[in-house]
């Protein structure tokens, strides 16, 4: 058999309260497993590198580094080939030569024109601030999904290894009301109990059988929410190992949280865009400076006979200066950044939410264990006397029976309370989107580092962001 160790930490806070030490080996024992079990970060790894979830999350990453690498052709020359071929027929005695007047020509044309964009009251420049923050905002839900789908692959892992130490308990709960009923037809045979006893034995192994039934439905609902999952079948179940080093007050978890948040790091990219298309919708308020050149060459054009060429090169200066609705459009533009800035209060007090019911969640699963653990040691030892007394007289079967339905039921909560306090502590992680990081999982098939709106924003130029090497888009 191999060799298993399981462990629990409390904060110094809690060095009071201790845990019944049979009790705690019997469930660590219980959890045993052959070491080609799965562990608990081959499942989260799985779950965060395979789901679909996290597949469509990186599609989006990888979607949004494209459209920013794509305004590069913004900022560089355009060039259009034109041609024309088709006929004309002209009346223009004062232009044309009395040769060329009204008569048909077949003209042919065919030119190349340049454009380079100098200057257009900064659109360019902040598409790219723009584009910059929406691939933050993609890789900021991309770590947020995998935070989410690891914390789901946690609980779906604990909730099966829960499921299948229930189960165990069932079985005991049949083992022991089958003992008892073997007692009872023993005393009931030699008339010293009446027979309606063995009807009484009879109806609460049926009902511990029911519960046995209720357990193996759950334990296949929590096996299919695996598969959905992880994405594959349940194996061996290895020990959920204890996370070190969680705060140790409520208020170091939320600040933590509120610093650390992948979710708050989204909502202030959103509120970044906002303001970038401030400026692009704006620029048009701005000259439009253009440079053009081009040359063409055709004959039998506009009417004339002949055979004719130009080229030509030139600064083009294009400036709106009155529309209509420019101060309706403003104050639109200015509305939806104080929405995007409300959506982002909003997140600050989910996240602080999560954070303190994570903190209230894995305390009281703290005290729960402990008074469910030497509720199970009371339950055991009431169990043990009452069976003795029963065989020596003083104790009814009733009893006996009641003291058993008892410790089932103390010892199946127990075990329910021992899951909840092992997943708590990696719900906390979750609040501070530190779970994947803790499992060591790359959240991407691609190293992006989400600061692009701050790389673009520093550099002398705001192209230089294209030169970026981003070697899952080759």
């Amino acid at each position: 058999m191999p060799r298993t160790y399981c462990s629990l930490r409390f904060p110094p806070a809690m060095t009071g309260l201790t845990i019944t030490m049979a009790s705690f080996v019997a469930f660590c024992l219980g959890m045993a497993q052959p070491l080609a079990a799965e562990t608990l970060q081959d499942a989260v790894r799985a779950a965060v590198t395979a789901n679909p979830t996290g597949r469509a999350a990186n599609a989006d990453v990888k979607a949004s580094a494209l459209e920013l690498l794509q305004l590069r052709r913004d900022f560089q020359p355009r060039l259009r080939l034109h041609g024309e071929v088709g006929a004309q027929r002209y009346d223009d005695p004062e232009r044309l030569a009395p040769d060329d007047n009204r008569d048909t020509k077949f003209n042919r044309e065919i030119g190349l024109t340049a454009e380079l964009t100098l200057f257009d009251g900064y659109r360019r420049t902040n598409r790219i601030y723009r584009n910059a923050s929406r691939l933050d905002e993609a890789i900021f839900g991309l770590l947020d999904a995998s935070e989410t789908m690891a914390l789901n692959a946690v609980e779906t892992y604990v909730d099966v290894a829960r499921h299948a130490r229930l189960l165990e308990v069932a079985n005991r709960n049949i083992a022991r009301h089958n003992e008892i009923a073997r007692q009872v037809d023993d005393l009931v045979d030699g008339d010293r109990l009446p027979v309606s006893a063995r009807f009484e034995v009879q109806d609460r192994l049926l009902a511990a059988r029911l519960s046995r039934l209720d357990v193996e439905r759950a334990m296949a609902d929590a096996r299919a929410r695996y598969r959905a999952v992880i994405g594959h079948d349940p194996g061996g179940m290895r020990p959920v190992p204890a996370v070190e080093n969680l705060p140790l007050t409520k208020e170091d978890l939320v600040l933590r949280s509120l610093r650390n948040s992948f979710r708050l790091k989204e909502s202030g990219q959103k509120i970044a865009q906002t303001r970038f298309q401030h400026a692009i919708t704006t620029a048009d308020e701005k000259p439009q400076v253009t440079l053009q050149a081009g040359v063409r060459a055709g004959r039998d054009i506009g009417g004339t006979s002949g055979s004719e060429s130009d080229a030509f090169v030139g600064v083009r200066l294009d400036w709106e200066l009155f529309a209509g609705g420019r101060d309706a459009r403003r104050r639109a533009l200015q509305a939806r950044v104080l929405e995007a800035e409300a959506e982002r209060q909003k997140v600050v007090r989910e996240v602080r939410e999560m954070a303190e019911r994570s903190w209230n969640a894995y305390h009281t699963s703290i005290e729960r264990t402990v008074l469910l653990d030497r509720r199970v040691a009371a339950a055991r030892k009431t169990s043990a006397q009452y069976r003795d007394q029963f065989r020596a007289g003083t104790r009814s079967m009733l009893d006996v029976l009641d003291a058993e339905r008892t410790f089932f039921n103390v010892l199946f909560d127990n075990v329910s309370a021992k899951a909840a306090f092992t997943f708590n502590q990696y719900r906390m992680l979750a609040a501070q989107s530190r779970l994947a990081a803790h499992f060591g999982i790359e959240p991407a098939d691609v190293p992006l580092e989400p600061d692009f709106t701050a790389r673009a924003q520093d550099a002398r130029r705001a192209t230089a962001i294209f030169d970026t090497e981003i070697r899952a888009l080759k």
